[in-house]
């Protein structure tokens, strides 16, 4: 019994967080660049002419670039109300 890893439910920290000796991801994360990290590299180290090309070739819109540099807008609205499916399309048939 002493071999047994500590299950991660049994081994949580007041605060949620995992406690010491927790195995659920024991080799932790893998070596080398992620993919966010290597195209961000990638499009670092292009020249200015070369970033315009690869923006015109892939399509990528004005907004989706202004995303890519700046990240998304805040979207974190809370709605309330309630609204039913008949409500939904009533209103589309209106359109």
């Amino acid at each position: 019994m002493e071999n047994e890893p500590t299950k991660a439910v049994d081994n949580r920290n007041p605060d949620g967080t995992f406690g010491p000796g927790n195995n659920a991801n024991p080799a932790g994360r893998p070596k080398g660049k992620t993919l966010k990290e290597y195209q961000a590299e990638k499009f670092r180290t292009m020249s200015d002419q070369e970033k315009e090309k690869w923006l015109k070739e892939h399509k990528i819109s004005g907004e989706l670039q202004w995303k890519m540099g700046e990240g998304n807008p805040k979207n974190d609205v809370e709605v309330s109300g309630g609204l039913t499916i008949g409500e939904v399309l009533d209103e589309i048939e209106h359109e």
